[in-house]
């Protein structure tokens, strides 16, 4: 009995419980939240009405009522915190004073005066005078451009010129070779002869800037063939008198270009030996002519 009643007093051994992976499972998925649909419905109601939890004192505030997005508040924010200490520059308006203006476009970069600008004006086909571009640069700086603005708009205006001198160079080139090509059809084997004459008579009696005119159709008043007929018809006239007189006349008429000649070159002082007096080049070409007329 004694020993029936030890055995029966000894403790049970534990017995070691395992839950089944159905129940643990189902002790996790009963621990997260449950998404339905009223939960949807009511996150997306409140994204769609972020401004309700804002103060009324807030939410009226143009600065505010101006998003219709949570996002772009937050993105307004951000942008808003990165510019703080930034070198800002105030936005002009018409009230702003000439001192504001000035300090404006010093921040854009507007040299201290007129003469620190770097301005490039090489042109081989237009060179610009001193006195234009000064006066450009001074204007640049009353109206606030800074270099770059300065050098475009000077670029701009060189391009331009240029184009314009390169059209020029091709009308005078096409009107010449116009001319040229109408007088060689009428003079024939007589062109040289006639283009030689007209010029030496047209160069001893008119002023090369007269010659230079431009005329209504873009032409030069030396190139026009009509002023060339003209002043050839008159060398050639001239040529016939002088083959008509007589031959004491010839002489005499000889005698009398040469005096006129031995009068321009003998005076050593005078245009013809001077090359910077402003009428050599009108007196050697009248030279030339007198001693032309004198072969004829």
């Amino acid at each position: 009995m004694s020993e029936q009643t030890q055995i029966t007093e000894q403790p049970a051994s534990p017995v070691e419980t395992t839950s089944t992976p159905t129940e643990n499972n189902t002790t996790q998925e009963t621990a997260q939240p449950t998404l339905t649909s009223s939960t949807i419905n009511s996150t997306v109601q409140t994204s769609k009405n972020w401004k309700e939890i804002i103060s009324e004192e807030y939410r009226k505030n143009p600065n505010i009522e101006k998003f219709t997005e949570i996002d772009a508040l937050a993105k307004s924010y951000i942008n808003a915190v990165s510019m703080i200490g930034a070198d800002k520059i105030p936005v002009p308006s018409s009230s702003s004073t000439e001192e504001q203006w000035n300090e404006i476009y010093s921040k854009l970069g507007r040299p201290e005066s007129a003469d620190k600008y770097k301005l490039d004006v090489k042109s081989e086909s237009v060179p610009l005078e001193e006195t234009a571009i000064k006066q450009f640069a001074e204007n640049a700086h009353k109206l606030g451009l800074n270099n770059k603005q300065a050098q475009g708009i000077l670029d701009f205006y060189k391009n331009s010129l240029e184009q314009t001198s390169r059209q020029s160079q091709i009308d005078l080139e096409t009107s010449q070779a116009n001319s040229e090509a109408e007088l060689r059809k009428e003079w024939g084997s007589n062109y040289e002869t006639n283009i030689n004459k007209a010029a030496a008579l047209a160069k001893a009696n008119m002023d090369t800037k007269i010659l230079d005119l431009q005329l209504q159709d873009g032409s030069r008043l030396g190139d026009n063939p009509e002023i060339i007929k003209g002043f050839a018809k008159i060398a050639n006239m001239l040529s016939e008198d002088s083959f008509i007189s007589t031959e004491s006349e010839n002489v005499s008429q000889a005698r009398d270009y040469q005096q006129e000649i031995n009068s321009i070159v003998n005076d050593r002082t005078g245009p013809y030996w001077n090359k910077a007096h402003p009428d050599h080049d009108k007196v050697v070409q009248q030279v030339f002519t007198l001693r032309t007329m004198m072969r004829q």
